[in-house]
């Protein structure tokens, strides 16, 4: 009985020591394999929207402003841009506002769906329901424009339908542009250009 008696308390001794451990064991493994699903779940997310910002190169509500050649204050803006993915110096605008403005007058504003900037050639492309305003009172729309030189010259393609002072007219071609520096923007319009003025619109 004596020898029994202590090879059972040896053994109850022994599981007094051990069963702690393997419960800790048990535990610290529990705790490991949870971090190691939380990594291996949260590195590719991360990763893959790091390497989605740097190929998209997508930039929300930018804002361009200058001033060009003539002295015009010139300023781009629109909702998102991103970089051309094959062409350098090539970026896609969405939602395009220019505003162009000078001390010799008129200011001109162009809004459009879509656009696209070629920094290298120092020109816009605006694409989509574009609109052309200036403070003289006219307003056209065409279906395309482009802005040369940060805008001294802008020419857009028909058909353009615009409103002016007593004015309504129709042309397949308009251009804006600067005969001297420093001088008045004028327009001109090109390609069956139909004109009716009603100067009753004037009184």
């Amino acid at each position: 009985m004596s020898h029994q008696g202590l090879l059972y308390s040896r053994i109850v001794r022994g599981l007094k020591i051990f069963l702690p451990l393997i419960a800790i064991l048990m535990l610290s493994s529990i705790f490991l394999l949870s971090r190691g699903n939380e990594s291996t779940n949260a590195i590719p997310f991360a990763t893959f929207e790091l390497e989605q910002r740097i190929k998209d190169q997508q930039v929300s509500k930018p804002i361009y402003t200058g001033t060009n050649e003539a002295g015009d204050d010139v300023r781009i803006s629109a909702q998102t841009l991103k970089q051309d993915e094959t062409l350098d110096g090539v970026a896609h605008l969405d939602a395009v506002n220019v505003l162009i403005t000078s001390d010799t007058k008129p200011d001109v504003t162009l809004t459009s769906d879509n656009g696209t900037v070629f920094r290298n050639q120092d020109k816009v492309h605006l694409l989509g329901s574009v609109f052309v305003a200036n403070t003289d009172g006219y307003q056209m729309t065409s279906p395309e424009a482009w802005i040369y030189d940060r805008g001294i010259k802008i020419v857009a393609h028909g058909p353009v339908n615009g409103l002016g002072p007593a004015t309504k007219l129709q042309a397949g071609h308009m251009e804006m542009n600067r005969q001297t520096k420093g001088g008045p923007m004028q327009i001109h319009f090109t390609g069956g250009v139909s004109v009716v003025y009603d100067p009753k619109k004037r009184e």
